[in-house]
C-alpha cells in the first residue's frame, strides 16, 4: 500500500502542490543616490509554522504570510511588484500571496516620491522603472535569493503607475511632447490634474531622460493592471516588445467618473478587459469603516466596491494571471538547481 501511494504521488505534477507563504521586510539603503527602498519579499516556503496577519491598516486589510520562514528548496521564477501613485509595498499582496502560494518569489518595493503619504507629481516619472532594475540586480547577487531564482524565468507585475514602469521594464517608451499633448487634450485625466493641480509644467520636463529606454533585457514577461500613460506609450515602441505581455483593463475608472478609463484600448498587446471591475479594485479589499475615513479626504470612491465584489474581482485576476504564465511557458514552480 506505502508502494501504491508514493508512485500515485510521483505522478501528481510538482504545479499542484500549494506552499505556505514566506515573508520577509528589509531595507535596500542607496540603491541609488539618497535612495532607499523598503521591500517586501513573498516566496514559497514548506515551513508548518502558523502564518501571521501582515501589513493591513485602518483602510485595508492586510495577508496572512509566515515571518522570516525558510525559502523552499530549489529555483522559482521572479517576480517584480510595482504599485501606483500613493501605494505601498503591499497594495498588491492579495496577487504576491497567491504567486507565492504556487511557487514565485515576488519583491515589492514602496518607491519614495509615489507611495503612501509620500506621493509628489514633482517626481521624476522614470525613477520608479529604474528602481525595479535595481531591485533585480541586488536580488540576483544577494545571498540565498541568487541561488532560489530562476533567471530563465524573470518577469514585472504592476498597477496604474507601476502598469507604466513594467511596460517601460519591457520596451514601451514615452516622450514629452507626447505627455504634454496627452494633458492638453485630456486635462480630465486623473494623472493631468495631478500635475496641474500641483504646478508642474509638463513641458519642462528633462525629455533625454523621459524619452530614454529603460528595457530590461533580463525581464521575460510583464504584466500590466490597468496601467496608466495608456495614452503616451509610443504605438512603435509597443509594436517591438518582443517579450509576452498582457494588459488587464478595468471597465472604468470610478464610479464619480463613469465610464471614463485610462486609455487601455492604446495599448496593443493582449488585452482581457474586466467590465465589472474599477480602476481601485486591484488594490487590497477595504476595512469596513475605509469608505468613512476615505471620504474625508474625498476619496470614497477607492473602496466603494463590496468586499465580496473586489475579492471575485481578485480571483478573476489571479486566474487571469495564472493562465498567461502557463501559456507563457513561465511554470509557477520550482525546478532543481
Amino acid at each position: 500500500m506505502r508502494l501504491f501511494i508514493y508512485l500515485v504521488l510521483l505522478l501528481i505534477p510538482v504545479s499542484g502542490w500549494s506552499y505556505s507563504v514566506g515573508n520577509r521586510l528589509e531595507t535596500l539603503e542607496n540603491i541609488s543616490p539618497q535612495r532607499d527602498l523598503k521591500v517586501r519579499i513573498f516566496y514559497p516556503t514548506t515551513s508548518n509554522s502558523e502564518p501571521q496577519l501582515l501589513g493591513g491598516n485602518r483602510v485595508f486589510t492586510g495577508y496572512k504570510a509566515i515571518p522570516d520562514a525558510p525559502i523552499a528548496s530549489g529555483r522559482f521564477p521572479l517576480v517584480l511588484l510595482s504599485h501606483g501613485s500613493g501605494g505601498n509595498n503591499a497594495s498588491l499582496a492579495w496577487l504576491a500571496t497567491a504567486l507565492a502560494e504556487r511557487g514565485a518569489i515576488v519583491v515589492a518595493a514602496s518607491h519614495p516620491g509615489s507611495t503612501t503619504g509620500d506621493s509628489r507629481p514633482e517626481t521624476d516619472l522614470t525613477l520608479q522603472t529604474r528602481d525595479l532594475s535595481l531591485m533585480l540586480d541586488h536580488y540576483l547577487a544577494t545571498g540565498v535569493w541568487k541561488n532560489s531564482i530562476d533567471v530563465s524565468k524573470i518577469g514585472a507585475i504592476g498597477h496604474s503607475k507601476g502598469g507604466y514602469s513594467v511596460l517601460a521594464l519591457a520596451g514601451g517608451l514615452i516622450n514629452r511632447q507626447r505627455l504634454t499633448h496627452y494633458c492638453e487634450d485630456m486635462p480630465q485625466m486623473p494623472d493631468c490634474r495631478f500635475y496641474k493641480q500641483n504646478g508642474i509644467q509638463l513641458e519642462k520636463t528633462d525629455n533625454a531622460r523621459l524619452a530614454a529606454s529603460y528595457r530590461d533585457p533580463r525581464i521575460t514577461f510583464a504584466i500590466a493592471l490597468d496601467p496608466g500613460m495608456s495614452y503616451v506609450l509610443t504605438p512603435e515602441s509597443l509594436k517591438a516588445i518582443s517579450i509576452p505581455v498582457l494588459t488587464l483593463a478595468a471597465g472604468y475608472y470610478s464610479r464619480p467618473t463613469g465610464k471614463m478609463t485610462l486609455g487601455t484600448e492604446e495599448i496593443h498587446t493582449p488585452r482581457q478587459i474586466m467590465p465589472q471591475a474599477g480602476h481601485f479594485d486591484f488594490l487590497p479589499v477595504c476595512q469596513p469603516t475605509a469608505e468613512k475615513i476615505l471620504a474625508e479626504e474625498g476619496e470614497a470612491f477607492i473602496c466603494d466596491t463590496p468586499a465580496a465584489e473586489r475579492e471575485r474581482i481578485h480571483q478573476q485576476t489571479i486566474t487571469a494571471v495564472t493562465e498567461f504564465l502557463q501559456q507563457a511557458g513561465i511554470e509557477t514552480n520550482a525546478t532543481q538547481p
